[in-house]
């Protein structure tokens, strides 16, 4: 980099400063030779000169030759005394190169020139200099051209080491505020931006950091804000609280202007419990500490009113605390036990610095960490025989097949971020194990089950299922069994399968818990580690066997198609209760306009009360006879109409819907925004219509 202000000051002394010399006053080239053969001064030096001078001296091509004194005896440039922008490089002997001195401007305070030597001081007491003679400047020998010149020269080498010199920092930072505050009051909000990324870079310093990271979210790049302020975050020292402190009420800032209340409550908490209480934002002069105090508050109720609507892998793992430490965590949701969402725990329950799993599709349902897997697969299979027994089962029958493990057990230190150090300890991978596998024998213990029934009744669905929606497999033999031809089944359910946290977390998530618990003065025992041991994988058995569906009671296909609708949307309202999944109905893909017309009577029927009166039966029937339709047609055709399938888009808009439904009567801005969204996911007026109906006629 050239050095202009050096540059200068060089230039100007040399034409400017001036010495006595028999009672006037002389310039330096009064008192040296610049005679273009072995001395020469910029700007006059010949390019071949500084070539050599360059290859000889080993100078950069970013500094700028200055000065020139050749002292070799065939003018070969590699001896003598050469002035840069960068500094002053003397050769006083070619035969050995490496015997050079090198005396760079930024580590020099001034120059005093005394008894023919130029004295170069450092920084520091007078000790610290280098000094070099004046007759490696010149060619003059006389004590007048010495003394003349070295006056000079001591002058104008002090003034270019000053130009070096680092300024303060206080007024760097109060010119680059006061260009930056210009830039911004005159819209100029790009080059303001770029002001304070060279300042950022330049100093090495945050305090231009919340301005940066403003204006990246302001132009829509948060993630770029992000980025910034966590480099600089992490750079600074741990007793560095305020800047600390600032960085991150500037990132909690963003979330909150972003809506994003659980993130901006994760670093408010941070500011709240370490901002110094005198730090003060400097717009504005808003204590930083009693907004932090306040903005927390406000983030929390967020937090807990709407904690149900996150993503389930955002809320699936809670721990409740006495009292906030920390809301760093990236496998744990930590909530406030005296300030609970609106979620249902097992009597008895919660704990504080307890883990809770949320069941997967009853949102509302949080079950203990250690026996979530048992709970969930009792559900599972109690859902399972329950759907046999509906559709005619004679005989149902549960065992334990067998289990398997594929993980290897591990012995792992790891260090907790606030310094304390634990171990993971879990069996061996040779067979021998430190602990039981405590979930296959509940499993041995509680799911072995042989029950017999002596059916009755028209097969068909029980209401409010919860895993049916979300097993292929069990819709797949329903259809079987409707059908009327399945008379034996087995399934295999497995635990893996209905396990919510994999075993590859269990580590992070065993850290996260053990470190609040840690915070919270608790002990940590061998016990709590043995619940985050990977879990073998159990398989079991079921099977079924099913009365002939002819031998079951008949009804009508006004009462069947009756009572599949009841059960039906009794089974899709408990569905869309727990996961928000309402579906509509699709036609077959070969239906024929007078089977659309058919079914458009039908559909209309259906929408005031659900049923289909003896009146309405007789007139469908016979309009299902003037269209041409076979009654077998017509009932296959009813029966498909209570399919459920839903594609994305339009699950996506009918979940929308459903909570506004359910927050009252919806308003004309919810209106609006809904339409938005029906548009952005190309779903017709009509089709949106269609699928607000269904839900409303459930």
């Amino acid at each position: 980099m050239i050095h202009k202000e050096t540059i200068g000051a060089f230039l100007d002394g040399i034409y400017t400063e001036k010495s006595c010399f028999i009672a006037k006053f002389f310039d330096l080239k009064f008192f040296i030779d610049p005679n273009e053969t072995d001395l020469f001064i910029y700007p006059n030096i010949p390019s071949d000169v500084k070539h050599a001078i360059r290859i000889s001296w080993g100078i950069d091509l970013d500094e700028e030759i200055l000065y020139v004194r050749d002292s070799s005896f065939w003018n070969d440039r590699n001896q003598g005394l050469v002035i840069t922008d960068c500094g002053v490089i003397c050769i006083p002997d070619n035969d050995d190169m490496n015997d050079r001195i090198h005396i760079l401007w930024e580590n020099v305070e001034h120059v005093e020139y005394k008894d023919e030597l130029l004295y170069f001081f450092g920084y520091g007491d007078r000790d610290n200099n280098c000094p070099i003679h004046i007759s490696h400047f010149l060619k003059g020998t006389s004590d007048s051209s010495k003394q003349g010149a070295g006056d000079i020269f001591q002058r104008i080498f002090t003034r270019m080491a000053q130009t070096q010199i680092p300024k303060d920092q206080d007024d760097i930072y109060e010119k680059a505020v006061e260009q930056y505050n210009q830039l911004m009051n005159e819209g100029k909000e790009d080059e303001a931006l770029q002001l304070a990324i060279n300042y950022r870079e330049k100093e090495q310093n945050v305090a231009f950091t919340p301005e940066i990271a403003w204006l990246y979210h302001k132009k829509g790049q948060d993630e770029k804000a992000f980025t910034v302020i966590d480099e600089d975050f992490n750079a600074l020292a741990e007793d560095n609280l305020t800047w600390k402190g600032k960085l991150y009420y500037t990132k909690y800032s963003i979330y909150d202007d972003n809506g994003d209340y659980t993130n901006a409550r994760k670093n408010c908490l941070y500011v709240k419990k370490n901002i110094p209480s005198d730090v003060n934002w400097e717009y504005g002069d808003v204590n930083i500490l009693d907004d932090a105090t306040k903005d927390f508050l406000r983030f929390e109720n967020e937090y807990t009113q709407h904690f149900l609507e996150q993503p389930y892998n955002e809320r699936k793992l809670i721990v409740p605390v006495q009292s906030y430490t920390d809301l760093s965590q990236k496998k744990l949701a930590v909530v406030d036990i005296n300030n609970l969402p609106a979620i249902n725990f097992p009597m008895g329950h919660p704990v504080a610095n307890q883990l809770y799993v949320g069941h997967p599709y009853i949102p509302s349902k949080y079950i203990p960490f250690e026996n979530y897997e048992l709970e969930l697969i009792e559900d599972k299979i109690r859902e399972f025989s329950q759907i046999m027994q509906y559709l005619g089962a004679t005989e149902i029958n549960i065992e334990s097949v067998n289990s398997s493990s594929n993980n290897k057990d591990v012995n792992t230190d790891q260090k907790l971020s606030g310094g304390a150090d634990y171990k993971f300890i879990s069996g061996s991978g040779n067979g021998e194990r430190y602990i039981t596998n405590k979930l296959l024998e509940d499993i041995s213990q509680h799911i072995n089950l042989h029950q017999k029934f002596s059916p009755k009744k028209t097969p068909m669905l029980p209401n409010n299922l919860v895993w049916y929606q979300n097993e292929p497999s069990w819709q797949r033999l329903y259809n079987q069994r409707m059908q009327g031809a399945l008379l034996e089944h087995e399934e295999r359910i497995e635990t893996k399968k209905s396990q919510v946290v994999e075993n590859s977390e269990l580590k992070k998530i065993s850290a996260e818990v053990k470190w609040l618990f840690v915070q919270a003065n608790g002990n940590w025992e061998q016990s709590m580690e043995e619940k985050f041991e990977a879990h073998e994988n159990a398989i079991l058995s079921i099977h079924v066997k099913f009365a002939p569906l002819d031998s079951l009671g008949k009804t009508s296909v006004q009462d069947t198609i009756k009572g599949t609708i009841k059960n039906t949307m009794n089974s899709l309202t408990s569905y869309a209760s727990s996961v928000g999944n309402i579906v509509h109905k699709i036609l077959p893909v070969d239906m024929t306009d007078i089977e659309k017309e058919y079914l458009d009577e039908l559909k209309a029927c259906l929408e005031e009360d659900g049923e289909i009166s003896s009146r309405e039966r007789r007139l469908l029937n016979r309009l299902r006879e003037r269209l041409g339709i076979t009654e077998e047609r017509a009932e296959e055709l009813e029966v498909f109409l209570l399919n459920p399938q839903l594609t994305e888009e339009e699950q996506e808009y009918l979940d929308e819907y459903k909570i506004c439904k359910e927050e009252g009567e919806i308003s004309s801005r919810e209106k609006r925004l809904l339409d938005k969204l029906r548009v952005k996911l190309r779903i017709s007026e009509d089709r949106a219509r269609e699928l607000e109906s269904s839900l409303d006629l459930n």
